[in-house]
């Protein structure tokens, strides 16, 4: 008797093999989930108003960001190659460099969950649209050679490219709610 991940199977090394298998699966599964919650507490808690943005310019000026996302990666890591002897300096690169993906991957799971809610003619909320963006970004990124070539890295530079899009770019107002404009107009 077999089974697929070869732990019933006599043989020490498949069971150890299955282990591995197991362990690696349960712990990426953690990963995504974790991510999921950070970005979450940071679009929802930290910085509700900027990720708005960002996601604004991502939706408004796709290719945009993608084009602008090139040298801001860029930018990243010719200042990590610079300072890379430097641990104290490059430890600041890298945190700043996380927080800006974090940043990057809520307006771009955002922004991917809205379009489907849209494109199954629903509202929901910013949490949902986050969470459902992040899933298809998360799993469409894992798939061979079209997840790690073509999903990921567009998703993450045109994430990236939307954060100096969406903080020095125009900021249009508000519109105001109906009683107001009532109210104005009168």
């Amino acid at each position: 008797m077999n089974l697929a991940l070869g732990l019933a199977d006599p043989d020490p090394q498949q069971a150890f093999y299955g282990v591995i298998f197991l362990t690696f699966a349960g712990a990426l599964g953690v990963a995504l989930i974790v991510s999921l919650l950070g970005i979450l507490y940071m679009t929802l808690v930290v910085a509700p108003n900027a990720t708005q943005r960002f996601t604004g310019a991502l939706r408004e000026r796709n290719l945009r960001s993608f084009l602008v996302g090139l040298p801001v990666a860029g930018a990243y890591g010719v200042a990590g190659a610079v300072v890379h002897k430097v641990p104290a300096l490059f430890s600041i690169v890298a945190l700043a460099f996380g927080v800006s993906l974090v940043l990057a991957y809520a307006a771009a799971a955002e922004d991917i969950g809205r379009r489907l809610y849209w494109s199954c003619g629903k509202e929901g909320s910013r949490a949902s649209h986050l969470a459902a963006g992040w899933l298809i970004f998360a799993f469409g990124s894992l798939f061979p050679v079209i997840g790690w070539f073509v999903i990921f890295p567009y998703v993450s530079l045109s994430g990236l490219g939307s954060l100096p899009l969406g903080a020095f770019g125009r900021r249009v107002p508000a519109p105001a709610p109906a009683g107001e404009v009532e109210y104005l107009e009168k």
